[in-house]
């Protein structure tokens, strides 16, 4: 009985989080790339290893190769088994009929002589029910994927029970999906292995291979994707209790040939980092010490950038500032350059936490060009928001306003985006909006209107009813929407004291009359802070009266600034208005 993985997480006195930061030595040896060139293998389970490693590497076609090699190796079924299904995903991810087909047999073939006929059948069903047919000519490959299954004599469809369609479902879908470049939903995908992990109990005697690791790491996987890093937690919390309840149980426990237990720490180190960064640093580091022999720059990359995230949020000031150089270099070694886009970010970040601005724009720009050219709003997002974090800390506002802009438009774009999962649409309309409000701040300390009018128009767009905000609350938009309209009013004001053409007296009534009617469209129990806003509009529009040496209005607005900010108890506010007051009476 597996219990619950949260509840296994450390907690504040627990051993983990009592350890010391790693030291340099420690770090230098875990971040050592594999010694190369690696070893050819000896058997069919460590070229089972070697082929899934090269599938996640990206290099399908050596992995095929090396399942080709060791084809006819004698080995137990179960190795066997491992080795083959690497050369089908391989030929899957080729999506050519033929060789799907000489994948298939073998597998099929194994299957049948082993007594595990209806996992033959839920095999072939699967691929033929999903075969991509956009691709190629798919008469031949449902042709070729039949005469691979069984039941072919009698010229019927293979047939399984549902609970193991749904397991070898959920197991090959990765796979089914590579050669469509299939946009996948990860709440889909988790509640399909959900589905597969209810359903496992009932097949799982009629299983070659036990396929929980597998399934497990892959729901912990999605629940990240989908934007629930708790219930990743738990899931990957949950994969390495089992395995710990497998080697206590058993002398052989499992093979893990897709190395479960590594995904697993890769996930508690992501998942961890912001609320628990030393636990994060040392399940990054233990998935770092297993890859000794294991030539996979994208895991090993994207293991180093989790760990320096978390070394970064732990405080940890040399060891970020070594790991940093270290993955600087390291992502060099990666074949995409989509992949480069988080390391370089990373090394960015900590180099704008050590103050090093002018080295932290390097990789800055670097993750920018790659991400303009792959179309990624994430990156670029993230980009945005580290170059105005440089430019708010050299106090540069002119450049701080540029890349607010492009922040908050990366924001509505990925909010409103289709493909974005409602978990995560709510944390983007909030950067979307706060990106707009510190960009309107910014705007008037320049002294410029239209890029005030500018936010406030795009932060109204957001706030009024229907306008996407649904899942952030409506005290937070309505808040947003009276600062937007206050913040208009008071650059208005600004621009008719300095004549800028076009802006009238007229104009600075329209903009307070708007920001009043916001502050009266305030929700229901929110009534204290309404009081606050109509208040500081009043000392606002005395403050601008006085300056326009509109006395008599500005007395009025003053009187009514100081008794609310007196009800309101902010004695600091009312003293200062007060003295504006005397300086009226005076004139």
């Amino acid at each position: 009985m597996i219990t619950p993985g949260a509840s296994s997480l450390p907690g504040p006195d627990s051993d983990m989080v009592g350890h010391d930061l790693p030291d340099l030595g420690r770090l230098r040896a875990a971040l050592r790339p594999a010694e190369l060139p690696l070893p050819h293998p000896r058997s069919v389970l460590e070229a089972a290893h070697r082929a899934w490693d090269l599938l996640h590497a990206e290099h399908a076609r050596d992995a095929a190769r090396l399942v080709e090699e060791f084809r006819t190796a004698q080995a137990p079924s179960s190795h066997r088994f491992h080795l083959l299904r690497a050369g089908l995903h391989a030929a899957l991810l080729s999506a050519d009929p033929a060789r799907i087909e000489r994948a298939l047999t073998p597998i099929v073939s194994l299957l049948h002589r082993q007594g595990f006929a209806s996992q033959a059948a839920a095999t072939v069903s699967v691929l033929l029910e999903r075969w991509p047919s956009e691709r190629g000519a798919p008469s031949t490959a449902r042709e070729a994927l039949s005469r691979s299954g069984v039941g072919r004599r009698r010229g019927r469809t293979p047939e399984a029970p549902p609970e193991m369609l749904v397991v070898v479902r959920a197991l090959e879908w990765p796979a089914l999906a590579a050669p469509r470049r299939a946009v996948t939903d990860p709440r889909r995908d988790a509640a399909r292995l959900r589905a597969a992990l209810s359903a496992l109990p009932a097949v799982r005697e009629q299983l070659l291979v036990d396929p929980e690791r597998e399934l497990r790491v892959r729901l912990a996987q999605a629940l990240e994707g989908a934007g629930d890093p708790a219930a990743a937690t738990t899931a990957a919390l949950d994969l390495l209790e089992l395995v710990e309840e497998q080697q206590t149980e058993s002398e052989q426990p499992p093979m893990d040939p897709l190395r479960s237990v590594i995904a697993a720490h890769a996930v508690l180190a992501r998942t961890l980092f912001r609320e628990r960064p030393l636990p994060a640093v040392h399940h990054a580091l233990e998935a770092l010490e297993s890859l000794h022999d294991v030539e996979d720059p994208p895991l090993r990359i994207g293991l180093i950038t989790s760990l320096l995230e978390a070394l970064m949020a732990a405080g940890a000031t040399s060891q970020a500032s070594f790991t940093a150089g270290r993955l600087a270099s390291l992502q060099r070694t990666l074949g995409r350059d989509s992949l480069r886009i988080a390391p370089l970010l990373a090394v960015a970040a900590q180099r704008v936490q050590a103050e090093r601005y002018d080295a932290a724009q390097v990789p800055l720009e670097q993750a920018r060009a790659i991400a303009r050219e792959q179309r990624d709003h994430h990156a670029l997002l993230e980009a945005s928001r580290l170059a105005a974090s440089i430019h708010e800390r050299r106090g540069d506002h002119a450049s701080s306003l540029v890349e607010l802009r492009q922040m908050a438009s990366h924001a509505r774009w990925l909010a409103d985006d289709l493909e974005t999962p409602t978990s995560a649409q709510g944390e983007l309309i909030r950067t979307e909006l706060e990106a707009n409000a510190l960009m309107m701040r910014r705007a008037l300390d320049l002294g410029r209107l239209d890029p005030v009018v500018a936010a406030v128009r795009a932060i109204e767009r957001r706030t009024r009813e229907g306008g996407g905000g649904a899942p952030l609350p409506a005290e937070f938009l309505w808040d947003h929407r009276v600062d937007a309209r206050v913040g208009l009013f008071l650059a208005t004001g600004d621009a008719h004291a300095r004549e800028v053409p076009g802006v009238s007296a007229e104009d600075c009534e329209l903009r307070r009359r708007e920001a009043m009617q916001a502050i009266d469209e305030m929700p229901a129990g929110h009534d204290q802070r309404a009081r606050y806003w109509a208040t500081y509009l009043d000392d606002r529009h005395a403050h601008l009266l006085a300056a326009r040496g509109e006395t008599g209005r500005a007395k009025k607005a003053a009187r009514r600034a100081h008794e609310g900010w007196q009800r309101l108890g902010m004695e600091e506010d009312a003293a200062r208005v007060a003295a504006l007051q005397a300086a009226l009476k005076g004139a």
